[in-house]
Order: C-alpha cells, then structure tokens, then sequence
C-alpha cells in the first residue's frame, strides 16, 4: 500500500485517486442501476436477479469488501482535498465548466458528498441490513416496496438521489480534466456525457421510489 500513501502526499496523487475511485463508482452506479429496474419485472423477476448475486456466494462478499473499500477512499480523499483546497484560499480545485448544473455541483461538491454518505449509511440500514439480518421471511422486493410506500421516505429517497446526479455531473467532468483528456474537440460529448449520468442516476432511480409510493396510495 505504499504507492497510495505516496499518492496521499501530493495534490495530483490525490486528485488522481479520486477520479479513478469516483470511475469506479459511476460504473457501479451504470451496473446497480440496471439491476435496480429489475424490478418493473415484478416481484419473481427481481428476486431472481437478487437470488443470481446471493449465488455467487464468497465472491459477492469480496466484491462488496472491495466496493466498501473504494467507497472509503474516495470519501476519505474527496474530504482531504475539500480541507487542503479551503486552506490554499483563493485557490480552488476547478474544473471548466459551461452550465449552471456544472456549477453548482462545483461549488458544493463535498457538501453533496456528505449527504450521499449519510444517505449510503441509511440505504443500507434500510435495505442491505434489514435483507440481511432481519427480514423475517421477506424478499427483497417485498422490504423495498414497504419503504417506498412510507411518504416521508420516498421523499428523502429522491432527494439525496438527485444530489447523486449533481455530484456524479461535477465528478465525471473534474475525473475526465484530471486524466488530460480534456479538449476542445471532444468538450461538447463530455458535457452531453456528464449531464446524461446526472439525469440517468436522478431520475432514473427516482422513478422507483416514486412508481411504488402512488400505486400503493392509488390501491388504497
């Protein structure tokens, strides 16, 4: 682990770190999010997809392990660069931006970061936990379902999901300028890229919560 320690030490190992975790993280994001809609399937579907990973036994416990491990860095690292960038006021980590999503999402990025880790821990609370160590003979799909019938929850739910994209839209630009594969050739598909994965991951996910929440308010 010395290469990440050396990292640690200076500000490109650090921003480099970042943006390979925060790639990482967006391809997790691409992979949960297609499990996820599993779920228009109904209930025998989703618990298929859901028994397929509980099959893979160890392995699925590695690559958690590993995606845990990914989490922490890039949460431990994006907070070290949010401190080192406050003590070297007035200079910041920028990025080009070109939108006011871009912008915004500049501005306020480890402040979106915080409420995604607060809202990670509670999402496994809610699910990953309860699925895990106490679900009482439910599937999945039924423990999601029952969440996302509570108002106060849903609404929380999609929340902190558009914060995901607004930080996701910062995230990949600031990974792509960190790279060098910034230019002006190929500035415009970046930003079409960036802006895709903010709607993908904020509405795309939304309309999860928000299906459950008015069909069960419609069966009442």
């Amino acid at each position: 682990m010395g290469w990440l320690t050396n990292s640690m030490s200076t500000s490109i190992g650090k921003k480099t770190i970042q943006a390979v975790t925060g790639i990482l993280l967006i391809l997790f994001l691409i992979v949960h999010f297609a499990g996820n809609y599993t779920i228009w399937g109904g209930e025998e579907t989703f618990t298929a997809y859901v028994s397929t990973l509980e099959s893979f036994g160890w392995f699925t416990h590695v690559i958690e392990i590993l995606l845990a491990l990914v989490f922490i860095i890039h949460i431990y690292v994006g907070l070290k660069l949010a401190w080192d960038n406050n003590k070297a006021k007035p200079q910041k980590y920028e990025v080009y931006k070109s939108n006011k999503l871009i912008d915004f999402s500049a501005r306020y990025t480890w402040q979106t970061g915080v409420l995604i880790l607060i809202f990670l821990i509670i999402h496994l609370l809610t699910f990953w936990y309860e699925f895990k160590f106490n679900a009482n003979g439910r599937e999945l799909y039924q423990i999601v379902t029952d969440w996302f019938r509570n108002p106060v929850y849903s609404l929380f739910y999609i929340l902190m999901l558009i914060t995901v994209g607004v930080h996701v839209s910062h995230g990949f630009k600031s990974a792509i300028q960190t790279f060098g594969w910034n230019h002006p050739k190929y500035n415009s598909w970046i930003e079409k890229t960036s802006t895709f994965l903010a709607w993908l991951f904020g509405l795309g996910f939304s309309l999860i919560p928000l299906y459950f929440y008015f069909t069960s308010v419609g069966g009442k």
